[in-house]
């Protein structure tokens, strides 16, 4: 050991400098090792003025003193009839984001077929504007040269990002000799976030182009489709859609269907109602960075019901909406940089190149002003060498899986330390380490430690929590409305920063605004109105007669004097304080969400966020819902929320749109949290003590000033007359149904909230059970549902899908040891003495299976620390309820009745969720896609794979090699905090739209793995010879694993031969299963089905009018008590038996065939 430390401390030279003030921090600059112990490798933005630049609105309405405007795109009506068409353009520009800054280099959009200003590049631009039902189709052309480096750090360890080696073609996917290269930086795509959209425009993370004059070799993402019926000359140009009668004819005249390099086509149905919507990158590998560099913009569907609601004053006509598209970002400061962040080297210019050591702190950085920043370096929590002997670092943020209990330890380091249970890479020797150092002598009392993170330079963090909140691009904005009613169109497009929006009225920053500091002064100039007044945290007494003063409202005694505090207020001794209640603005009506339209309105009173501080439930800690008093608005990264919000009674006043949800959500951890008077915390690698008027804040959202005068500011001021024209709007009467019954697909579960009664929402006329057991709603064991539909149809035991979401260290990590939330399952059969999560990584195969039509219900149950926005691509999901570990049951909050295509997962919880999958109509044949596993990978290759059995949990043996897979129509689901999406939070979704032909003959099985019903050859379709070691056996297929795809399998005289590993080949029992069910039984005929609805094919047989089915999946008869033994079709002679999910429940039931009749068991009761 002092051997390999002493060697350690002379390389030191090599990759940093030792400063002169003895054992101080080590000099470090681009180019070095970065320091992890002493210095923060963190950045904050330059204390900006706030509310000095006003709101950035369409550019109908002119643009702010910045120049900044949100363009809205002009549709092309003529080349596609019936469709509106754009050509949009991906490309690099600056634009500034507040006055104190110059331009900030971004990457965004423009339309090229239109003229200004939807032709320039604005933040947050072109607004597409569509309509229900009416197509868009887009043309997109990556124009980012194909020279540039992306100017945010790049972490070529994250897969999709960095090297690849396949052998196969990207475009036709039959074998080529090897290749190799890395990925190019400047991949991109377009996804439309909620859009009912078919998978070949879905933008999923592999349907990327690279831009034109790209030399990477691998220039177009494995899954590119292209629009059938859109065609192209070979410069490119869009033809309309005369220039051919067909598809042959286009091809005679030399048009394709492929606009060529660096160019993709999309077409967008709208078979969807009124919403925002937004679309973004998602190329694979640097979604979080291109999103967060400027590739997103809004996207608005409307329709009859909201013109209607509109046109009859229910709700306020589109000059009075306003876009609020939320984020956060940190600027770059070069006057603190070189010493917080002395390794960054990005943005508009580079390092000055230069010899080690450093000798300076930051040594030939080029820092600019204004360019955006991203962390790059992994700063772990743990130092288990730290002189205080506490294990931690101060200057951490993530755990580290080395450091860990139980720790990931490095693959082949000792006898069963082996993949899927170890890393490849661990901690290594620190090169700043110095055997000499004693902290008793050190000035700074520490000494770096032995060892370091193993982790890569430049390395992906697990969040990106920034200083700057920014709205429609401007930084702190102000907007002057009049004293009216308005709608707030808002998206949280934050990259991992939930909000919990309020309203209050602004206090003067020039006099006392912190607790205890006096009596805030409420005048003044827009300029210096820019806090919300905040009063202790602190528990207070209850009111009495006699004890009215700083005392807790007490209405049940009638002791609630002038200012005493709100029961629901905050008094957990919170640093910084509350928002003083009395300053409370006018409330907000919410009418919509991500899914369009709510069941009804929802009032939503301005409450600072509040924890379950209950010691005694299991998810204490957890953020309380909104309709516990937990909230007022809460947006997790993707939500949207549609609000209603009068300010007739605040003319002349100015507000504050304050946020104070916690970072993490729901943990909070105070170097993230940037807030008017927060102290200095650089000892922990936070900002420096923040005074009011300036940033770093993300409180302070923005600013609002009512014009006019005379407003009495009412605390939570509403129009009642507003709220009753909304609720009998969206009620539905016997005769007439509401906005949501009417312009909304029929929810799937019918719960007393959708219903006739006190209290609920009436969207449908009809009332719903509101008690056990058909009541729709989900205790801690059910593994089914009972529940009455819209249409008054009881459905009994619809079973739901056990998923899992794990982000917790030693539970689930990447190969670097560092955190890396997951995807997967839990186990079936889990219970006290077996709970266990498989976790699934985004190549890994698919275990999520959806049919048209079918209504699944996911059990997602969370065993972590973060709460997760999840995103379900094509799909809206009807948000159940929710459920702790302990057993307590929470219902949706009102806005998130209805449907959603982000919901919100908090830890210790199971979330159930709804839905019914839609096919998108198209008038043109949509292909399936069919390609690799892990398309940065050659076949057979295992890196990648988690390598976990997605129904035992147990290590797969053998180890999951890359194949060619059919993903069938092909969507994915994810968590919308984008580096957890990327590291490795995302699975796909196979949709299974068609079943693929198929024929057997002797030993060989011809199957149509491509789709295009025609055999293709072994090269493109598939040949597989499996045969059971028996002669005669009755071939059988299903899903055996619940993965998607079927397999081959084979059935003799009760034994059972099945090809578990799906390659195609009998290998043996101990690879693939041998099973006895059956045997013994006279007569006895297989029968296959997924009788309790998990989603695996299980085995059966059938026998003179008797039905033995493995319902608990182990293959074994186990018996009636667990197996089940029907007798359905006794005394029918020459019956033949047959299977399916007669009544759509996602059971397969039993029926039989005698004589050209049809018995089927429609109740499934056997």
């Amino acid at each position: 050991m002092w051997i390999i430390m002493g060697l350690v401390a002379a390389l030191a030279t090599l990759f940093g400098g030792i400063t002169p003030a003895g054992w101080a921090a080590p000099f470090t600059a681009p180019g070095t090792t970065p320091d992890y112990f002493e210095t923060p490798n963190w950045a904050n933005s330059p204390p900006l003025t706030k509310f000095v630049d006003g709101l950035p609105n369409l550019c109908s309405a002119g643009t702010n003193s910045l120049g900044q405007c949100i363009p809205v795109a002009v549709a092309d009506i003529t080349t596609f009839p019936g469709s509106d068409y754009y050509e949009i353009e991906l490309n690099e520009y600056t634009e500034r984001m507040h006055s104190e800054l110059p331009a900030t280099k971004l990457r965004g959009y423009r339309q090229t077929n239109a003229g200004a200003p939807a032709n320039q590049f604005h933040y947050l631009g072109p607004l597409i504007i569509a309509t229900k039902d009416r197509p868009v189709r887009i043309k997109f052309t990556n124009s980012i040269p194909p020279t540039s480096k992306l100017f945010l750090p790049v972490d070529t360890s994250i897969m999709g990002s960095g090297e690849y080696m396949i052998d196969y073609d990207p475009i036709t996917k039959l074998p080529i000799t090897p290749i190799s290269g890395m990925f190019s930086e400047n991949r991109a795509t377009l996804h439309l976030h909620g859009g009912r959209t078919p998978w070949i425009s879905d933008g999923t993370p592999h349907q990327w182009t690279a831009p034109v004059g790209d030399t990477s070799g691998y220039s177009k993402g494995i899954s590119v489709q292209y629009v059938p019926d859109m065609w192209f000359d070979a410069s490119g140009n869009v033809q309309l859609s005369t220039a051919c009668t067909d598809a042959a004819d286009c091809i005679s005249k030399g048009f394709s269907n492929n606009p060529g390099d660096g160019k993709l086509t999309f077409y967008y149905t709208n078979q969807q109602s009124a919403r925002l919507m937004f679309y973004h990158d998602h190329a694979m590998g640097i979604t979080r960075l291109n999103v967060y560099a400027g590739e997103a913009a809004g996207y608005l569907i409307t329709d009859p019901t909201e013109t209607a609601l509109q046109a009859a004053g229910t709700i306020p006509p589109m000059a009075d909406t306003i876009p609020l598209i939320i984020q956060d970002k940190t600027f770059v400061n070069p006057a603190t940089i070189t010493t917080t962040d002395p390794t960054w080297a990005w943005g508009t210019v580079a390092p000055t190149p230069f010899t080690p050591p450093a000798t300076v702190m930051g040594q030939g950085m080029n820092p600019q002003l204004g360019d955006l920043w991203w962390p790059h370096v992994y700063m772990t929590a743990q130092n288990p060498f730290t002189p205080d002997m506490s294990g931690a670092n101060p200057l951490g943020r993530w755990h580290y899986g080395p450091w860990f209990n139980p720790p990931t330890l490095l693959c082949g380091s000792g006898p069963n330390i082996v993949t899927p249970w170890c890393v490849t890479h661990a901690a290594v020797p620190n090169v700043y380490y110095d055997p000499a150092c004693d902290p008793a002598t050190s000035p700074t009392g520490f000494c770096q430690p032995p060892q370091m993170p193993g982790t890569p330079d430049v390395s992906w963090g697990a969040e990106a929590f920034l200083d700057t909140m920014t709205v429609n691009g401007t930084a702190y904005p102000t907007a002057t409305l009049q004293p009216k009613t308005y709608r707030l169109r808002i998206l949280n497009a934050s990259h991992d920063r939930f909000l919990n929006l309020q309203l209050y009225v602004a206090a003067n920053k020039t006099g006392p605004t912190t607790p205890g500091a006096g009596t805030p002064v409420f005048t003044g100039t827009p300029a210096e109105l820019t806090e919300v007044a905040m009063i202790s945290a602190a528990a207070r007494p209850l009111c009495t007669a006699t004890f009215t003063a700083d005392c807790v409202c007490d209405p049940s005694t009638g002791n609630s004097p002038a200012g005493c505090i709100p029961a629901n207020w905050p008094s957990d001794g919170r640093e910084g304080g509350a928002p003083d209640p009395y300053t409370s603005g006018p409330a907000m009506i919410q009418i919509g969400s991500e899914g369009g339209f709510l069941p009804g309105p929802a009032l939503l009173t301005n409450q600072p966020v509040q924890w379950i501080q209950d010691p005694t439930l299991f998810n204490v800690g957890n953020v309380m819902q909104q309709n516990e008093g937990g909230g007022t608005l809460f947006l997790g990264p993707a939500e949207r929320a549609d609000i209603i919000v009068d300010f007739t009674n605040f003319a002349g006043k100015t507000l504050i749109l304050y946020n104070d949800a916690p970072t993490a959500f729901p943990a909070l951890v105070p170097q993230y949290d940037y807030y008017t008077g927060a102290p200095d915390r650089t000892d922990i690698g936070g900002s420096p003590a923040i005074p009011a008027g300036v940033g770093p804040n993300i409180r302070t959202v923005m600013q609002i000033v009512v014009a006019g005068t005379g407003g009495t500011a009412p605390v939570n001021d509403y129009n009642p007359a507003t709220l009753a024209a909304l609720e009998a709007a969206f009620a539905s009467t016997p005769t007439v149904p509401g906005v949501f019954a009417a312009s909304q697909d029929p929810i799937v579960v019918g719960q007393a909230a959708y219903g006739t009664g006190a209290g609920n929402t009436s969207a449908y006329n009809v009332a719903f059970p509101s008690t056990f057991p058909n009541w729709g709603i989900s205790n801690i064991f059910s593994t089914s549902l009972s529940f009455m539909k819209p249409d008054g149809t009881l459905v009994s035991n619809y079973p739901m899908l056990p998923k899992a979401i794990h982000d917790e260290m030693g539970g689930t990590f990447d190969d670097y040891g560092r955190m890396s939330a997951k995807l997967g399952l839990e186990v079936l059969n889990s219970n006290a003495a077996l709970s266990t999560f498989s976790m699934q990584t985004y190549v890994d195969p698919a275990t999520e299976l959806v049919s048209p039509g079918k209504v699944q219900f996911w059990k997602i149950t969370h065993n972590g620390v973060d709460a997760h926005p999840i995103h379900f691509h094509l799909f809206d999901v009807q948000v159940i309820n929710r459920v702790a570990w302990d057993g307590f049951m929470r219902l949706p909050d009102a806005n998130e009745l209805g449907w959603k295509d982000t919901v919100r997962m908090a830890p210790l919880e199971d979330t159930i969720v709804a839905f019914r999958p839609i096919v998108p109509q198209v008038p043109f044949v949509l292909p399936e896609s069919y390609r690799p596993l892990n398309p940065t990978q050659p076949l057979g290759s295992t890196m990648g794979f988690g390598q976990l059995d997605p129904l035992t949990g147990a290590a797969l043996e053998p180890l999951q090699t890359n194949v060619m897979a059919n993903f069938g129509f092909e969507y994915v689901w994810h968590c919308h905090i984008l580096s957890h999406e990327e590291n490795d939070m995302m699975r796909s979704i196979i949709f299974k739209v068609k079943d693929h032909l198929g024929v057997a003959s002797a030993s060989n099985w011809y199957l149509d793995t491509n789709g295009n019903g025609t055999w293709n050859g072994s090269s493109t379709d598939k040949l597989i010879t499996f045969t059971a070691p028996v002669a005669d056996a009755t071939k059988v297929s299903g899903d055996w694993n619940g993965n998607g795809t079927t397999s081959a399998g084979a059935y003799k005289a009760g034994v059972w031969y099945l090809d578990l590993n799906g390659n195609g080949i009998w290998d043996g029992a101990a690879i693939d299963g041998q099973f006895s069910f059956g045997g013994g039984i006279a007569g006895a005929v297989p029968v296959t089905g997924d009788w309790t609805g998990t989603g695996s094919t299980k085995l059966g047989v059938f026998a003179n009018g008797k039905w033995y089915l493995d319902l608990n999946g182990n293959r074994v008869w186990n018996g009636t008590a667990t197996d089940a033994l029907y007798n359905f079709g006794g005394g029918q002679a020459g019956a033949i038996p047959v299977t399916g999910d007669w009544n759509g429940n996602g059971k397969t039931k039993v029926g039989i065939y005698v004589a050209g009749k049809w018995y089927l068991d429609l109740n499934g009761n056997g």
